[in-house]
C-alpha cells in the first residue's frame, strides 16, 4: 500500500504542472417563485462523451474544454429538467446553468425523460442510483421491495415464519452493507432484521448504491458496500398531497399518504404517514404454519427544512414506528397456548422513536467552503418470542457527524476534515440470559479529491476510531477513475472498514429453530479488505444509446463472526473466524433501447463466497453461484401507460449439513435452482394513476420449507433453512394520486 500511495503521489505532483484549458460556472436551482439555490452533485458533460465533472457542493463546476466547436453541454440531475446549452467559445468563465424543478404548467405537465437507473460516471466511486421512477416498476411497498429490478442488490427471507428479509451484496450478508439515510447511519443494531419494513417505497426520492467501500466521511461500518436512501425533501415536492393505496389477493392492504406544505420562502414541511396490514391466516403448502405472518404496522415522519437563501440551512426530522407481527402455526392462540409446548407460535413487537438534524454553513465570498453538522439518535424496543423462546432488546443510539469542506488553490483539489461520535447502548435478554453492552465510539476523517481535466479523479481518504471496548482502528480507503477513452470508464478501489455484531437480531435462524445456541468465545469486531475493479463501456446500438459495466470485487476477513450450522445438526455454533473467509464476486450489466421507449437490461453475477466452518474451508449456505436478471420496460407517448416485466433465476446453494438428522428429516446438499417472475401495468388519468401486477408469475415456492414442522418442540425442528419463496402467485391492485 505505501508504495502504491508513493507511485500515485508521484504520478500527481507530476501531471499536477501540464496546464488545461476549462469552461468553469456554477449550476443553479430554480423554483416556480424564481428564488434560485446551488445545486450540487449535477451531472455536467459534453453530450456524446463520457467526459464531465460533478458540481460541488457549492453548485461550481470546472469543465476541459471540449475538442471541438461548437459543442453542447448537458447538466442533469434527478428531480431536475435536464439543460442543453450550445457553446461556441472556449475558455468560457463564470457560466450559469440554471435547471428548473419539474412543473405543470396549465394541463401540461412538462416530463423529462431519463433512465430510471443510472451511473455516475464522472465520480471516482463507483455508485448507482435507483430513481423514484424505478421504484414504481414494482409493487414497492417497502425498502425489502425496491431491489427487485436491481442486480446489484440481493434480498432473501431469513426464516421460514417470522417474514424477516435481509439484503445481500457482493455475496456477503447485508449487515456488511453500510444502508444509511441521507449520509447518516441508519439501519443497523436491533433495526438490523425487520428494519427494510419500516421504510415505505412511497417515502424515498431515490436510492444510491456504492459497491464496495464507500466514503470514510460515513463511517467506519461499510465494507461490501453502500446504501444511501435519500427521501423526498419538503422544498422539491409539487404535490401537496399525495396517497397510494395497494392490496393484493393475500389480504395485504397498505396506504401511504403524504402533506407537503410551503410556509413561506424559507420554511417547508412534508408529513408522511404510512399504515399496513396483514389479517388473513394462509396456509397454502398444508404444513400447519403460516406462510407469512399476521402484521400491523404504523410508521409516521415529519421533516422540516428552513433556508434563509444566503449562507445557512437546517433540516430536522422525527420517526415514529409501531409494528406487531404474529405468526406460527395456524392454530395457535396466545392465551391458551403461549409459554407451553401444545403449539408453535412467534410474537415480535417493535416500538422505535428517531430523530435527526442536518445544519449547513456556507461561504458566499467562497462557495468552495462550507461546514455541515449531522446529528440523530434512536431508541428501539423489541420483544420477541419463538415458542418456548423468548428475546428482550432495547437500543439507545447517538450519532454526530461535523465535515468541514475546502480546497487547495483551486477546485482540482478538494479535500474534507471532520470529526464522528457514536454511542450505542445494547440490554438484551435471551431466555435466561442478559447480554449488556455500551459503545463510545469517536473518530477523526480526512478525504482528499482530485480531479484532473476530464480524464482522471481520486478519492483517498483516511479515518481513525477509538472503541472504548477493542481500542483504536485505523480505515484507508482509495477509489481512482479513469477515462480510457471518451465511453470507456474504469474504476479501481481498495479498503479497509470494521463492524461489531448483534448475533440474535442478526441471525433469526437462533429462533426459528430447536438448534441450540453455543458461544464459544468472546466475541472480536468484524474487520475486512475490500478490493474492486469496474470497466464502463457506452456505444450506439440499433440508433440508440447502450452500455456494457462490468464488476469484479473481493473482500477478505482478518475476523468474522462464524455462524455454524453444519458442526451439529441441533446447534448454532458463535465463534471468531479460525481460518480464511472470503467472497469473489462477478457481475455483468448490459442495457439498450431496441426501439425507442422500450428499455432492456439484463445482468449475470457469479460468486464464490467461503469461510471456514469448524477448521474446513466450505461454501457459504443459501448464497446461489449464479444468478441472472432480465428486465423489460416500454413506455407509451406522455407516459400514459406503462409496461415492466422482470425475470430472476436463482442458480443452486450449498445447503448445511443435515447428515446427522433423522432420515426423514435429512435434506439434499444442494438447493435447487429456480425462477421468479413478475409483472406490472400501469395506467395514467388526469389526475391518478392505477397499477396492476403480478409476483412470483409462476407460482414457485419452496418445498418442505420448515423441517420437522409436525414436531415444532422436537429436536429436528428448522424454519431457518430456507433458500426461496414461501408465498406462491401474487395478484396486486393500487392507485397513485397528487393534488397539486
Amino acid at each position: 500500500m505505501k508504495k502504491i500511495f508513493y507511485i500515485l503521489f508521484v504520478w500527481l505532483v507530476a501531471t499536477n504542472s501540464l496546464s488545461a484549458q476549462y469552461i468553469s460556472g456554477k449550476v443553479l436551482s430554480i423554483d416556480k417563485n424564481g428564488i434560485t439555490e446551488m445545486l450540487p452533485g449535477v451531472n455536467i458533460y459534453w453530450e456524446g462523451t463520457q467526459i464531465g465533472v460533478v458540481s460541488a457542493v457549492d453548485g461550481s463546476f470546472q469543465l476541459a474544454n471540449p475538442d471541438s466547436i461548437p459543442a453542447k453541454l448537458i447538466a442533469s440531475s434527478i428531480g431536475y429538467n435536464s439543460d442543453t446549452i450550445l457553446i461556441t467559445k472556449k475558455d468560457l468563465t463564470n457560466l450559469n446553468i440554471k435547471l428548473k424543478n419539474t412543473v405543470v404548467l396549465g394541463e401540461v405537465e412538462v416530463i423529462e425523460k431519463q433512465s430510471t437507473t443510472m451511473n455516475k460516471i464522472f465520480t471516482p466511486i463507483n455508485t448507482e442510483i435507483i430513481s423514484g421512477k424505478e421504484l414504481l416498476k414494482a409493487a414497492c411497498c417497502n425498502l425489502s421491495e425496491s431491489f427487485s429490478t436491481n442486480a446489484s442488490v440481493d434480498v432473501a427471507f431469513t426464516d421460514a415464519v417470522s417474514g424477516a428479509k435481509k439484503i445481500q451484496m457482493l455475496g456477503l450478508d447485508g449487515v456488511y452493507t453500510q444502508i444509511l439515510s441521507e449520509n447518516m447511519p441508519m439501519l443497523r443494531g436491533l433495526s438490523a432484521a425487520y428494519g427494510l419494513n419500516y421504510i415505505p417505497g412511497t417515502w424515498i426520492d431515490n436510492i444510491m448504491v456504492t459497491k464496495g467501500t464507500g466514503s470514510v466521511v460515513n463511517g467506519y461500518e461499510s465494507i461490501s458496500g453502500q446504501i444511501n436512501l435519500e427521501f423526498l425533501k419538503p422544498q422539491n415536492q409539487k404535490a401537496r398531497f399525495f396517497i397510494n393505496l395497494y392490496a393484493n389477493e393475500k389480504s395485504r392492504t397498505e396506504a401511504n399518504i403524504h402533506f407537503g406544505k410551503k410556509i413561506n420562502q424559507k420554511w417547508s414541511t412534508l408529513l408522511f404517514t404510512h399504515i399496513s396490514d396483514v389479517s388473513m391466516k394462509q396456509d397454502n403448502n398444508n404444513d400447519s404454519f403460516l406462510d407469512m405472518p399476521l402484521t400491523r404496522q404504523y410508521n409516521i415522519f415529519n421533516r422540516w427544512d428552513f433556508h434563509n437563501q444566503k449562507n445557512f440551512e437546517f433540516q430536522f426530522g422525527i420517526k415514529g414506528l409501531l409494528e406487531n407481527r404474529a405468526g406460527g402455526q395456524k392454530e395457535f392462540n396466545y392465551k391458551e397456548d403461549y409459554g407451553t409446548t401444545k403449539k408453535f407460535g412467534i410474537g415480535i413487537n417493535t416500538k422505535s422513536v428517531e430523530y435527526f438534524s442536518k445544519t449547513g454553513f456556507m461561504f458566499p465570498s467562497k462557495p468552495y467552503k462550507s461546514v455541515g453538522i449531522q446529528t440523530s439518535g434512536k431508541i428501539q424496543q423489541q420483544d420477541m418470542f419463538f415458542g418456548i423462546k423468548t428475546y428482550e432488546g432495547t437500543q439507545k443510539n447517538f450519532y454526530a457527524n461535523v465535515i468541514y469542506a475546502n480546497i487547495i488553490n483551486t477546485t482540482d483539489h478538494k479535500y474534507k476534515l471532520g470529526a464522528s461520535y457514536l454511542f450505542d447502548d445494547y440490554f438484551e435478554n435471551f431466555n435466561d440470559s442478559t447480554f449488556m453492552r455500551t459503545e463510545n465510539v469517536p473518530g477523526v476523517f480526512a478525504e482528499y479529491t482530485y480531479t484532473h481535466s476530464d480524464k482522471f479523479s481520486l478519492v483517498a481518504g483516511i479515518r481513525g476510531d477509538y472503541h472504548n471496548m477493542f481500542g483504536l482502528f485505523y480505515t484507508p480507503r482509495l477509489h481512482l477513475r479513469y477515462n480510457v477513452t471518451k465511453k470507456t470508464t474504469l474504476r479501481l478501489s481498495a479498503g479497509r472498514g470494521f463492524r461489531t455484531s448483534n448475533i440474535f437480531v442478526e441471525n433469526q435462524s437462533v429462533f426459528a429453530s430447536s438448534r441450540k445456541v453455543i458461544i464459544q468465545e468472546k466475541f472480536k469486531p468484524e474487520i475486512a479488505w475490500n478490493y474492486g475493479i469496474s470497466v464502463n463501456q457506452q456505444f450506439k446500438l440499433f440508433g440508440n444509446e447502450a452500455f456494457i459495466n462490468l464488476d469484479f470485487f473481493r473482500t477478505d476477513f482478518e475476523n468474522q463472526i462464524v455462524v455454524d450450522l453444519d458442526q451439529h445438526v441441533n446447534q448454532v455454533v458463535f465463534y471468531n473466524l479460525k481460518g480464511q473467509s472470503y467472497s469473489y464476486s462477478l457481475q455483468t450489466d448490459f442495457g439498450f433501447e431496441p426501439i425507442e421507449d422500450f428499455a432492456v437490461k439484463m445482468a449475470y453475477k457469479w460468486y464464490d463466497v467461503k469461510t471456514t466452518y469448524n477448521y474446513e474451508l466450505l461454501d457459504k449456505p443459501y448464497v446461489p453461484k449464479h444468478r441472472v436478471m432480465l428486465n423489460m420496460a416500454y413506455t407509451t407517448y406522455m407516459e400514459v401507460w406503462k409496461f415492466d416485466f422482470t425475470t430472476n433465476w436463482f442458480g443452486i446453494s450449498r445447503l448445511p449439513s443435515t447428515v446427522q438428522s433423522p432420515v426423514e428429516y435429512q435434506l439434499p446438499k444442494k438447493s435447487k435452482s429456480y425462477f421468479l417472475l413478475q409483472a406490472q401495468i400501469t395506467k395514467k388519468f388526469r389526475k391518478f394513476e392505477t397499477y396492476l401486477g403480478c409476483e412470483n408469475i409462476l407460482n414457485y415456492t419452496q418445498k418442505n420449507a420448515i423441517v420437522a414442522a409436525d414436531k415444532p418442540y422436537g429436536a429436528n425442528f428448522d424454519a431457518s433453512m430456507i433458500y426461496a419463496p414461501l408465498e406462491g402467485r401474487i395478484i396486486y391492485f393500487g392507485i397513485r394520486m397528487e393534488i397539486k
